[in-house]
């Protein structure tokens, strides 16, 4: 289940409170809409996070309004709203239907994780505020960044809550152990997701396939790492990356050749970075491509292929 951050928890309730400037909304009606109210584990949490947040809204300097019951905050009758004076676009911002259909065409993009809840959200907001029509302009064009692994959610969200977390990963050589690691980034490269982490004082890298349990999320602080250690350690993954090259020849008018799109050679280049998993991959079409390079990647196949024919001959 997804968890509001405390600051993505003020954002919406900063929305909401801007959707009705007229009749503002009950604590109940907040309470509804504000994720993180919603999944709070008791009623007296639930109220100390709308006590926190009501005075975090008042130090930003907006001006929060009690209406109904002479302004008092605790009946069942009050209304909160702030007051549009207080909040406003800059005067030189407009969103036009355009910007705002890119906005939701960014939201649809995390099709399957936890951004995919908060991106509709924050554009159901951004339609309350501005009332602004949708062109269909740009109804055609969908992108999706693939994170459909169930441990990116939970490994995401160890990196806002700067937690430690725990799993089960699988080795090339399928010997599997227990990482306790401290989470710092999550990167897609060459086609696979990577969580790049503290273990043991070391940056490690970490591919979300090969992750073979559910994400235990650790009370324990995240060890505390430096930016520039976080950033060698990337350059060094993508300078891992370039020199992992695999040569594949594509057969004409098959799937291999629309999903790789060879040129006229019907050869393409391949940067990977697992060869195991790559091999696993290009096993999917068959004879619809031969590996020229490197031999141990064809190797591979070639013994799975034969693997699978024992299995199932």
């Amino acid at each position: 289940m997804y968890k509001q951050t405390p600051a993505e928890r003020l954002v919406t309730l900063t929305c909401c409170l801007l959707s009705r400037p007229s009749l503002g909304l009950s604590k109940n009606e907040l309470f509804q809409a504000v994720t993180a109210y919603a999944q709070a584990g008791s009623d007296a949490a639930r109220e100390k996070m709308f006590d926190r947040d009501k005075s975090a809204i008042r130090e930003a300097g907006f001006i929060l309004e009690v209406i109904g019951n002479d302004g008092f905050d605790d009946t069942d009758s009050a209304r909160y709203r702030i007051q549009h004076s207080s909040f406003s676009w800059p005067e030189d911002f407009e969103l036009t239907p355009q910007m705002l259909q890119l906005l939701e065409i960014a939201g649809k993009a995390w099709n399957s994780q936890m951004m995919g809840d908060a991106a509709r959200s924050g554009i159901m907001r951004l339609r309350s505020l501005g009332l602004i029509p949708m062109s269909t302009d740009l109804a055609m064009l969908s992108p999706r960044l693939l994170a459909q692994h169930p441990a990116f959610a939970p490994l995401a969200n160890s990196i806002s809550m700067n937690q430690m977390a725990r799993f089960n990963y699988r080795k090339a050589d399928l010997s599997e152990q227990i990482r306790e690691v401290s989470p710092k980034k999550l990167r897609q490269l060459a086609g696979e997701w990577v969580l790049l982490a503290d273990e043991n004082g070391q940056i490690k890298n970490f591919l979300l396939r090969r992750i073979v349990s559910s994400v235990s999320e650790l009370p324990d602080s995240a060890t505390v790492v430096s930016l520039a250690a976080i950033d060698q350690a990337e350059a060094e993954l993508l300078i891992h990356v370039e020199n992992q090259v695999a040569k594949i020849e594509i057969a004409p008018d098959t799937e291999a050749f629309w999903h790789f799109n060879p040129g006229p050679e019907l050869i393409v280049d391949l940067n990977y970075m697992d060869e195991a998993l790559l091999a696993e991959d290009l096993m999917e079409y068959g004879s619809d491509l031969v590996v020229l390079e490197p031999t141990s990647l064809a190797k591979r196949i070639s013994e799975s292929l034969l693997r699978v024919v024992e299995l199932h001959a």
